[in-house]
């Protein structure tokens, strides 16, 4: 890639990127207005009904519970439910820290309740693997042909288990300390030793590298502006622009056309006045003999 091209995909590149700027914030202010917009607008109606609005959400909620107490507390279950799902990591979050604290008190009262329902336990996987028989198969399956493979190269047996809190942050912590180590500039130099790529070759990946990047980024950049555009143009306030008329619709403006030269002709029209009507002393025409044949006597 020459310089002269570097400089106008540079230049071209850097004139669309401002333009998308200005379309993305036009965009995000009158999008910003109005919102709120219509928050105001929401604000207002409701301070001028806030009462109004509290006793019919009390009056409703009465009412369900005095129609049906079970179907109103079921209600609320899946209300919460679907607040929980909505903010699972927030939720999450909250129990590990609530089991970070005691840890050994959480553990304690797990082990009591699986104690007490060792028989519920124990139903509830029957019923489970019953219901999901061949997808538990396959998962059996699949585990045997790993372990098989892996024996059969040599490798040891996959083993997962469970560490504690203290175990995991000290494995966390020696992890760190092996990669961040740094390297002195003889070790670099002996391991970049047999890797190394010729300078020529080097200085023609990058000028490509570089030359496909900027091109890329310019199509992408135009793409975004159409978009970007198109969205401006749509959501310009003002008269909507007609649709095109179908050929149904030009076809009978024609006819409508035709229809109205046609009743131009033959429409019957007054005659023109003549210019002495146009003075009152002029006597009327019919009182004015008007005989073109023969002789007057």
């Amino acid at each position: 890639m020459t310089d002269d091209e570097a400089e106008r995909l540079e230049r071209e590149s850097e004139d669309i990127r401002l333009q998308i700027a200005h379309a993305r914030a036009a965009l995000h202010n009158r999008e910003k207005q109005r919102k709120e917009a219509r928050r105001q607008y929401a604000r207002d109606y409701y301070a001028q009904r806030r009462e109004e609005y509290l006793e019919y959400q009390r009056q409703y909620r009465a009412e369900l519970r005095e129609k049906d107490p079970e179907a109103y507390r079921r209600g609320k279950r899946e209300r919460n439910q679907r607040w929980r799902d909505k903010h699972k990591d927030e939720v999450n979050a909250r129990l590990r820290e609530k089991y970070r604290e005691h840890p050994e008190k959480h553990r304690e009262r797990r082990r009591e309740f699986y104690a007490e329902h060792a028989e519920e336990q124990r139903a509830r996987r029957r019923e489970y693997y019953a219901r999901n028989k061949e997808k538990q198969n396959a998962v059996h399956r699949a585990w045997r042909d790993r372990e098989k493979r892996r024996r059969e190269a040599g490798l040891p047996a996959r083993r997962i288990h469970r560490t504690s809190r203290d175990e995991r942050f000290a494995n966390r912590a020696a992890a760190d300390e092996f990669f961040s180590r740094a390297w002195t500039k003889e070790e670099l130099a002996v391991a970049m030793k047999d890797v190394e790529t010729p300078a020529e070759a080097w200085a023609a990946w990058k000028r490509d590298c570089l030359k496909a990047r900027a091109a890329y980024t310019l199509a992408l950049q135009k793409q975004e502006l159409a978009r970007l555009q198109k969205e401006l143009r749509r959501a310009k306030p003002g008269p909507k622009p007609k649709p095109r008329p179908t050929p149904e619709q030009i076809e009978e403006a024609r006819m409508n056309a035709i229809a109205r030269q046609i009743n131009e002709r033959l429409r019957h029209r007054e005659q023109p006045r003549r210019p002495h009507h146009l003075d009152p002393a002029a006597p009327h025409p019919m009182l004015q003999p008007n005989n073109p044949m023969g002789v007057r006597r």
